[in-house]
């Protein structure tokens, strides 16, 4: 109560007081049995000209003569609230509970009343009769007509979540099973409106909003929709309150910051204001629905969250990740650049921060923490660095990352994927043969030079069950240290084998009936084209010796079909300034080569060239 002095001047006609009545009521229906215009022509004191609920209800519990008995504290406690939860002067009212008694209820003044839990209605703002809204300050006539319609207004039933809302705005009182505010912990009519007040007004956003704009919910018309949607969000089953917080977290909200900016404030204003135990279950819904949804990391500087909240969020930053994981930051970038992580970067040019999202993480974290890099894989597989440079990019592994820049230097596999696979094919391996040799034994003796990538073809085919390993015991062995059956060994061999369609630098000199040594300089000079095999040996295929027929001629070749000697062929050749194709160069071939097409352009010589091989 204030420290304002308020008196109630006694009149000759009086009548009693309602438990639940509306102080103002009661003073107007005084006035107007003694023929006051106003009801302000009844109190004296500090304070007769303003309406002051909590002045005026003192006022009457404190007046002897007007024999108020019964104290009704929920009365009295919707006087003490502050004026922005209550309607000081504009009438809302039940039709119903008029035809009873025909008295204003202080529940009606409630701002967010909406509903008449005894005749289970929605209230009413205006008079039925003009459309208006009433005043409950005047009597005058031409009021009291529209007063005398309010009565006979039609009433409409309300949603039974309404009615539920309204019985616990006015007593606290929920009635529900499983409820998500508990009616055993009390609440106070103040933290009741604020609770209705912050449902009613977060569900109006603008779009883009990360904030609500205020509003004044005048009439009940006006939010009749949002009252329904917050009553269905605290009393209807628990997935109705989880629905309300994904409404409001990213209805008409197109970017992702707007909708994690919506979410933080809204945790925020909902943990500070209602702190008590009644609401902890809908203070847990909050933070559960707030650990699944914020891109951020919540800390111990959060306090408005639990300890378990804190262990269990969804989402963490880049550095917070590769502490808590014990990942390498080199690491944890290449999961995100192959998009083996979900991630959301926030930020502008100057500053970018990357949130992770944690069941990604954890979802690939024994491969991160396994990646181990191609040198050590060899290794548990036992093969040389040369041998698994034959395997890589083969697609005998299913983890495999290849070396890229500002990504990672070394190609990168996984243990785990590595262990396995050795641990298998010994699984597999059956009982020694009399005549076995060891995998590493094979490889230098009998597989050498006669196919390409060897260790790469001998792998796959001990992973395709092609061959049969072997050993001594129930050991895990590596590869090298692996037994293989001589005969089954050549038969696979032999299937393998392919019909070489090239030949040797030295074989080439053998066809072309040419010196080795010069046969390696026209290799090595270009003349005679070549390529190289895996083991990186120049070979010559048919169409290289074909090529160079065509284009050029041995000196020797073209005496021995002309019958000349090469020193008369080479004085004729320079009458015509004719010269062999390395006539400018330092080094000289072995022998002396030319240009057949030079050649053709003398006649004797002509018939000569046609007999060469082309």
């Amino acid at each position: 109560m204030t420290d304002e002095q308020l008196t109630l001047i006694c009149l000759p006609v009086r009548t009693h007081f309602f438990p639940d009545e509306n102080p103002v009521s009661f003073l107007v229906r005084l006035a107007k049995l003694n023929m006051y215009p106003s009801y302000r022509w009844l109190l004296s004191g500090k304070g007769a000209g303003t309406i002051n609920y909590q002045l005026l209800y003192g006022t009457m519990l404190a007046t002897e003569w007007v024999g108020y008995k019964y104290h009704n504290s929920e009365a009295q406690d919707i006087c003490d609230l502050p004026n922005i939860h209550i309607n000081s002067s504009r009438l809302r009212y039940c039709p119903l509970c008029l035809q009873e008694e025909a008295y204003w209820r202080i529940a009606w003044q409630l701002k967010f009343s909406v509903a008449c839990t005894r005749h289970q209605v929605w209230l009413h703002d205006e008079c039925p009769h003009c459309q208006k809204e009433q005043s409950i300050l005047k009597v005058d006539e031409k009021q009291t007509k529209c007063l005398e319609q309010l009565p006979n207004a039609v009433t409409v039933s309300a949603p039974s979540t309404v009615l539920l809302m309204q019985q616990f705005l006015e007593t606290g009182l929920v009635n529900q099973a499983d409820s998500l505010i508990d009616d055993q912990e009390q609440t106070s009519i103040l933290e009741r409106c604020e609770l209705i007040a912050l449902m009613l007004k977060w569900q109006d956003m603008g779009e883009n909003q990360a904030k609500p704009s205020r509003q004044k919910f005048e009439c009940v018309n006006d939010f009749q929709d949002v009252a329904i949607q917050s009553a269905e969000a605290l009393f209807s089953e628990h997935g109705g309150f989880w629905r309300y917080l994904q409404m409001l977290h990213l209805s008409n909200a197109n970017y992702i910051g707007i909708q994690q900016k919506r979410l933080v404030y809204f945790y925020r204003e909902f943990f500070k204001q209602f702190p008590s135990a009644a609401f902890k279950p809908l203070r847990d819904v909050v933070e559960n629905y707030a650990t699944m949804n914020l891109i951020r990391d919540i800390t111990e500087k959060h306090t408005l969250f639990s300890p378990t909240a804190k262990k269990v969020q969804l989402w963490y930053s880049f550095k917070k990740a590769s502490m808590e994981y014990g990942l390498a930051e080199s690491v944890l970038n290449r999961a995100i650049i192959d998009k083996q992580v979900k991630v959301h970067f926030e930020g502008n040019g100057d500053y970018t921060k990357c949130s992770i999202y944690r069941p990604d993480l954890e979802k690939i974290l024994p491969h991160l923490r396994g990646l181990i890099p191609a040198i050590e894989a060899a290794e548990i597989l036992g093969a040389t660095k040369a041998q698994f440079c034959q395997l890589q990019h083969s697609g005998c592994f299913k983890f495999e990352l290849p070396p890229r820049q500002d990504y990672c230097s070394t190609w990168q596999y996984s243990r785990t994927e590595i262990e396995d696979t050795i641990e298998n094919i010994n699984l597999g391996a059956a009982s020694l043969t009399p005549d076995c040799l060891t995998i590493s034994e094979f490889l230098q003796h009998h597989m050498r030079g006669s196919v390409e990538m060897p260790f790469l073809q001998l792998v796959k085919a001990i992973l395709s069950g092609q061959i049969v390993i072997r050993k001594a015991d129930h050991e895990i062995h590596k590869l090298r240290d692996l037994y293989l059956d001589k005969n089954e060994f050549e038969q696979w061999l032999n299937c393998l084998r392919p019909t070489p369609d090239y030949m040797s630098v030295t074989d080439a000199a053998k066809l072309l009936e040419i010196n080795e040594e010069f046969a390696y300089q026209l290799v090595n000079r270009g003349f005679l084209h070549h390529k190289t095999d895996s083991r990186n040996a120049k070979v010559i295929f048919p169409d290289h010796i074909r090529k160079f027929n065509q284009e050029y001629v041995i000196l020797a070749k073209l005496s021995e079909k002309a019958y000349r000697s090469s020193v008369s062929i080479i004085e004729m050749l320079e009458s015509y300034e004719i010269y062999p194709v390395d006539n400018n160069e330092t080094y000289k071939l072995r022998q002396r080569l030319y240009y057949r097409a030079d050649i053709l352009k003398i006649n004797w010589l002509y018939r000569c060239v046609e007999y060469l091989p082309e």
